[in-house]
Formats: C-alpha cells, sequence, structure tokens
C-alpha cells in the first residue's frame, strides 16, 4: 500500500500526473524484488485508486498480472455532475449538454476510456448501496472492458457501501476473489527445473 503525494504523510499536492508516477514508482519497486513472484502482481484499486491502478495496469502488461476495481467511477468530469448536480449539464462525459466546463478539470481520470484497453484480467466489485460513486459507474466500466477483454468478472454485493463492500460482503467477497486469482493468476507448482528462485507468494499493489 502507498500514500500518494500530498495524501497521508506524504509531502507534495497530488495531481493526476504526479499520482501516477507515484504508482509506477511503487510497482517498479515491486518488481525489482527477489522475494516474492514478481509474476504475480496483482493491482487492487478502490474509488480513485482505481482510477490510479487501471492507468498502472494499462502501462504494464508485462509487470501487472491482474486487476482488481471496486466502486470506481468512470471519470472525475461524471462524478461533478453526480456531486454536484446543477453542473451535470454542462459538465461530464457522458453529459448530454454542451460539456462547456470540462476543461476546467485539470485530472479528469478517465476510467472509462482506460479500462478497454487493459488486456489483463479483471474483477469488479460492485457495492450495490454505494453513497458516493453512483453503481451505474461500474456498470458501465465493466460493459466497456468486456466488449475488449474476455476475462472479465463482475460480481455486486446488494448490501455494500462505498467503503465497506469489504465488510458487507462478507465470504461471498473473500471468496470472489480468491477464485479470481485461482483462475488467472495461480500459484507456481514446485518443481526441480523451475529455475525461479522466487518463492510462491503473490505480491498485491493495493491502492486506497
Amino acid at each position: 500500500m502507498l500514500s500518494y503525494r500530498g495524501y497521508g504523510a506524504s509531502d507534495g499536492y497530488p495531481s493526476q500526473h504526479g499520482i501516477t508516477r507515484d504508482a509506477q514508482a511503487a510497482l517498479d519497486h515491486l518488481s525489482q524484488r527477489t522475494d516474492i513472484d514478481t509474476s504475480r502482481i496483482i493491482v487492487f484499486g478502490r474509488s480513485l485508486g482505481g482510477a490510479v491502478g487501471a492507468v498502472l495496469t494499462k502501462n504494464n502488461p508485462d509487470k501487472v498480472a491482474a486487476i482488481i476495481l471496486e466502486n470506481t467511477f468512470t471519470s472525475i468530469l461524471d462524478m461533478a455532475g453526480v456531486l454536484l448536480p446543477f453542473l451535470k449539464w454542462f459538465i461530464g462525459k457522458n453529459s448530454k449538454g454542451p460539456k462547456i466546463l470540462n476543461f476546467l478539470v485539470r485530472s479528469p481520470w478517465s476510467t472509462i476510456d482506460v479500462v478497454g484497453q487493459i488486456k489483463q484480467p479483471i474483477l469488479f466489485l460492485s457495492g450495490l448501496q454505494d453513497e458516493m460513486v453512483p453503481p451505474v459507474h461500474m456498470q458501465m466500466l465493466y460493459a466497456k472492458a468486456a466488449a475488449h477483454n474476455r476475462r472479465c468478472l463482475f460480481v455486486d454485493f446488494p448490501s455494500g457501501m462505498h467503503m465497506d463492500t469489504w465488510l458487507a460482503g462478507g465470504d461471498h467477497y473473500w471468496r470472489t476473489i480468491q477464485q479470481f486469482l485461482e483462475q488467472y493468476v495461480p500459484e507456481k507448482k514446485e518443481n526441480g527445473s523451475s529455475g525461479n528462485n522466487n518463492d510462491s507468494s503473490s505480491s498485491v499493489k493495493c491502492i486506497a
């Protein structure tokens, strides 16, 4: 797990360019470690972390084995219309209006444009009681990804809210992740001819 610039105890100021670089630095660090199986690095992103994770996964098809997206938005532009409904006509990628305010958003985080370019397996976890990001955003992301990537799985949790889907989902939530990883990022069987000195553990790159 990492804190982007401007978050937690990290110095600096957040921006889309800067946060993308922070995530890349974390992935590069993991990729150079010798105590993990670097062929099994999985990106997990919730909310904004999903937007960051989607970019990171798209940009690193040789380093990221799979990605898990939870309660992520289609774009910051679309979220502006959700949080400020009176602006909905003037801002957002899906706005039917003139979109004259889009240029004001410096960090658009357009996940809807990125997710369709991801080649790795994608697990979508959606809390249907999400009070921040409308669940339809996750449905739209899945539809965009599944049109180009057959290794996509969408699972919803009826009582899951924005930050507690993991809790509301209970055992079903964790089994879903376990089954996804077993299917798409299985542990390597130990054998004498492998030549790989890394252990069989996976490394999860968590973006919160």
